[in-house]
């Protein structure tokens, strides 16, 4: 976890450097358009570090700066590579390429896209989606299978509010599920502790044959805040009021045939106190149906080779930004960003998440609440 925490912070530092001095040289070359004198040149110069330093002063201050600076910053580069490009096999000049020219020394077309992507982002943070997934069994279960509701990174008070919630659960309601679960990170570091307890009683009213099952995230104790809103011991008696099954490291019993078992997050762990797998399912009857609930999408591998059938987790948002959903396929952060993979005879399950983490947009996936149907072959 450090690594991935070090590694993060040096691309970020990285993309800081690379966002100053390219804006910077951008800044600069626009003075340039507007003035021929050297003393006025010279002012802008000036002005234009200082516009540059204003620039980064209110990334820290507006998360909307934050987003419309690196897609402006992409998009800028991506254009300038290809305007390059174009001059070396392009030397006719017509009215296109005057207007291509005069476009491409304004920055017209990376404001242009950089805005775009922000309206796109937050309209998919904002629109939740139902994705349905069906996955099929050789073991023995009913006939009709069975069918789970699925909620993961709610991040309450990031850009869902309670009444926003309460329609999406009354929407879960009407499919008539067999099992629900939460997979982690339903409350976060910008949840109140006035609302840990109204969000747990919607959460807890879907209704579901054989109950609701809740795994810890990241993020729901708080461990990223100075100043904590609750407890820990509030939190889970906000859960457990609402008939809301906890499960850490924990194997619990339905139906006579099917497993549920919870894990603990791996970043609310270390490596002694997160069970082994083996041991975590030692009593359990590798001929039940293994439905496997872990906040971070770790150990495919372990997770197929102890026979498990079904692994449902969040944690990734899809990726969240278009390009990083690409870069985390690449490194190795988690197992997977999103999307149902096989291996073996266990099915892995991601969802995008019901939201997103820290900034109102989602420009890599949509925002969505997940139906799973478990059939009989």
């Amino acid at each position: 976890m450090k690594l991935i925490f070090g590694f993060t912070a040096i691309l970020i530092l990285i993309t800081l450097i690379g966002m100053g001095a390219y804006l910077y040289n951008l800044i600069r070359k626009l003075a340039k358009l507007m003035t021929k004198n050297n003393t006025r040149r010279l002012v802008l110069n000036i002005a234009t570090l200082g516009i540059t330093a204003l620039i980064f002063v209110c990334i820290f201050i507006n998360k909307s700066t934050v987003i419309f600076l690196l897609y402006f910053f992409m998009f800028s580069v991506i254009i300038d590579a290809i305007h390059l490009t174009a001059k070396k096999f392009i030397n006719t000049e017509n009215k296109f390429t005057k207007i291509w020219t005069y476009a491409h020394s304004v920055y017209i077309l990376p404001f242009i896209l950089a805005i775009a992507m922000m309206i796109y982002g937050h309209y998919n943070i904002m629109h939740i989606d139902k994705t349905t997934y069906t996955v099929t069994t050789e073991k023995s279960i009913p006939a009709k299978g069975y069918r789970i509701g699925m909620i993961a990174d709610l991040h309450l008070g990031s850009t869902i509010d309670l009444d926003e919630l309460e329609k999406i659960c009354h929407e879960i309601n009407s499919h008539n599920l067999d099992i629900m679960v939460l997979c982690g990170d339903i409350v976060d570091e910008h949840t109140s502790g006035d609302h840990i307890k109204p969000v747990f009683e919607i959460l807890g009213d879907i209704d579901a044959k054989f109950g609701t099952y809740f795994v810890y995230g990241n993020h729901d104790c708080q461990p990223y805040s100075s100043s904590p809103t609750f407890t820990k011991d509030e939190l889970e008696k906000a859960i457990t009021d609402n008939d809301i099954i906890i499960l850490e490291d924990e194997v619990i019993s339905l139906d006579n045939n099917f497993v549920i078992a919870g894990r603990n997050d791996f970043s609310r762990t270390n490596s002694s106190s997160r069970l082994p797998l083996e041991d975590l399912l030692k009593d359990v009857n590798l001929d039940d149906y293994i439905l496997i609930l872990d906040h971070q999408p770790q150990e495919y591998e372990e997770n197929a080779s102890f026979g498990t059938d079904l692994v449902l987790s969040g944690h990734t948002h899809g990726g969240q930004f278009w390009p990083l959903n690409y870069l985390l396929e690449v490194i190795p952060f988690n197992d997977g960003t999103y999307g149902l993979e096989k291996i073996k005879n266990t099915t892995t399950i991601i969802t995008s998440g019901i939201s997103g983490w820290g900034f109102p947009y989602k420009t890599s996936s949509d925002s969505e609440y997940v139906i799973i149907d478990i059939k009989p072959e």
